[in-house]
C-alpha cells in the first residue's frame, strides 16, 4: 500500500537554458519576468502620483528601491548609488505621511526622486544575472528579518513627536 502525501505535489524551477541563468543577464530566459516586474513597480507609482496609491504599492516600491540599495553594495551599478539612497529616504517620507494620514500623498521631489531611484533599478536589473539578483533579495529579506540597516516608519514617527 502506497503511503498518502501530505503536502501538495510541486515540481522544482527548470531552466530552459542553465549557462543563461548563471552566466547571462536578465534579458534572456528570464525577459517576460523582467518586463513583469518592470510593469508592476512603474504602475504602483502611477497610481501613487494619480491619488490612487496603496499601502501595497509604497510596500512594492521600497522593495524595489533596497534592492537596487542592495545591489549597489554589492557592486552591481555603483554609479547609482546616490540616487537610490535619495528614492530610499522620499519612500520613508511617504510612509510617514500615510501612516499620519492613511492616504498617499507624493511631492514633487519625492516623485521625481522615486522616479530616479525606479529608473536606476531598472538598468541594473537589465544588466544583471538573474543569481545575482537572487542574492540581493535574500540579502533585502536577511536584512528586514534581523533590523539590519532598515528604518520603520513607525519608529520614526515616535522619535519625532518626542
Amino acid at each position: 500500500m502506497k503511503k498518502p502525501r501530505n503536502r501538495k505535489y510541486r515540481p522544482k524551477y527548470v531552466a530552459r537554458n542553465v549557462l543563461t541563468t548563471v552566466f547571462g543577464g536578465m534579458s534572456g530566459d528570464h525577459i517576460e519576468h523582467l518586463r513583469l516586474i518592470q510593469i508592476r513597480s512603474h504602475k504602483a507609482l502611477a497610481e501613487m502620483t494619480q491619488g490612487a496609491g496603496t499601502r501595497e504599492g509604497w510596500d512594492l516600491l521600497v522593495g524595489a528601491i533596497n534592492m537596487a540599495n542592495v545591489m549597489c553594495e554589492q557592486g552591481i551599478g555603483n554609479a547609482f548609488r546616490a540616487q537610490t539612497i535619495a528614492a530610499r529616504d522620499a519612500l520613508l517620507e511617504v510612509g510617514k505621511r500615510i501612516v499620519k494620514l492613511d492616504r498617499v500623498i507624493l511631492k514633487g521631489d519625492e516623485l521625481n526622486a522615486i522616479r530616479a531611484g525606479l529608473e536606476c533599478h531598472d538598468a541594473q536589473l537589465e544588466n544583471v544575472r538573474a543569481i545575482d539578483v537572487e542574492r540581493a533579495c535574500q540579502e533585502v529579506d536577511r536584512r528586514v528579518r534581523h533590523h539590519i540597516n532598515s528604518t520603520s516608519v513607525v519608529r520614526e514617527l515616535a522619535r519625532e513627536a518626542a
